[in-house]
């Protein structure tokens, strides 16, 4: 019985979608036929320098990318080896704790330094940060919030496709801020879909709500899980905007924001980080359908933040 050689082209497409980094990385070079003394050689050039032996080290899975140069030398193999965008960037778990103790406090700053109210932010999702945090890599996401008669946004349901990237994850961590003036009490977590509502922790003084979202299994490495869940705001304050902030990068992007009349704003454009999307630019018109909704999308978003605001008349 003859055996059918093993396409590396395949290997490296199932690879860049389970991991591990080092497994991905040595497929992918492989494929392209470069030696690591190359693959230096086309770094240098542009202007990044990683050792031979870092790259080795890389490869075999004794070491991982984790500084600011480091990563930047990773988005250009990318580029390199002619794979997509954070492909490689996507299978990098947590930064290793370093040192005899290793403070939850940094985890949860991680969340504080992307939205407002970013101290209540930070000290709202410290308690619940745990062993799942880092382990898990957004596949695609969907955001809709709905915003009523008044101008205030009532609900937001999400619908994501997620991916163990590490570790033995069986929870996931969401989190949301409502508009400044919004009571912390209003503020709801509901599960909706291929998920349980664990602990919910609001903060005393500010409209801050981060809910677990407990899953019926633990995750294993590369494997992807669909859950939906939603927050709710029974009495909010009025909002100017939806903004949603991704610490990871993510395959694609969806968000809409539905209008109840006869509330209706009198302009909507998009919030974008410059670079996270060449068809999305900061302060664009987005279009309000008969329907009273609009929507933007975004593929290969890079951590920072995305959302649409608008103007009330």
């Amino acid at each position: 019985m003859s055996v059918r050689p093993i396409d590396p082209g395949h290997e490296v497409e199932v690879l860049l979608r389970t991991g591990p980094f080092h497994a991905a990385l040595r497929a992918a070079v492989q494929r392209s036929g470069l030696t690591l003394e190359r693959l230096r050689d086309r770094l240098a050039r542009r202007g990044i320098h990683v050792s031979v032996s870092t790259l080795s080290y890389w490869r075999l899975g004794r070491s991982r990318p984790e500084r600011a140069d480091s990563l930047r030398a990773v988005q250009a193999i990318e580029t390199i080896l002619g794979l997509p965008r954070h492909s490689l960037e996507a299978l990098l778990g947590p930064p290793r704790p370093r040192g005899r103790w290793v403070s939850r406090t940094r985890s949860s700053a991680r969340y504080g330094r992307m939205l407002e109210p970013a101290q209540s932010l930070a000290e709202t999702v410290e308690a619940l940060v745990g062993p799942s945090d880092g382990a898990l890599r957004l596949w695609s996401q969907d955001d809709a919030a709905t915003v009523d008669a008044t101008g205030a946004i009532r609900v937001v349901h999400t619908r994501q496709v997620l991916r163990a990237v590490t570790g033995h994850p069986d929870r996931y961590l969401a989190v949301y801020c409502a508009d400044a003036g919004t009571p912390s009490e209003a503020l709801g977590a509901e599960a909706v879909a291929n998920c349980r509502l664990g602990r919910v922790r609001r903060h005393p003084g500010a409209p801050v709500i981060a809910a677990e979202l407990l899953f019926d299994y633990t995750l294993r490495t590369g494997q992807t899980h669909l859950l939906e869940y939603r927050f709710t705001v029974a009495d909010g304050a009025q909002s100017r905007d939806y903004r949603r902030a991704f610490r990871y990068p993510v395959g694609t992007y969806v968000l809409s924001v539905g209008f109840t009349a006869p509330r209706l704003p009198v302009r909507c454009y998009a919030l974008a980080q410059p670079g996270v999307d060449a068809a999305l630019v900061h302060g664009d018109d987005l279009p309000l359908t008969p329907g009273r909704t609009l929507h933007l999308t975004a593929a290969d978003v890079r951590p920072g933040v995305l959302g649409i605001g608008w103007d009330w008349a």
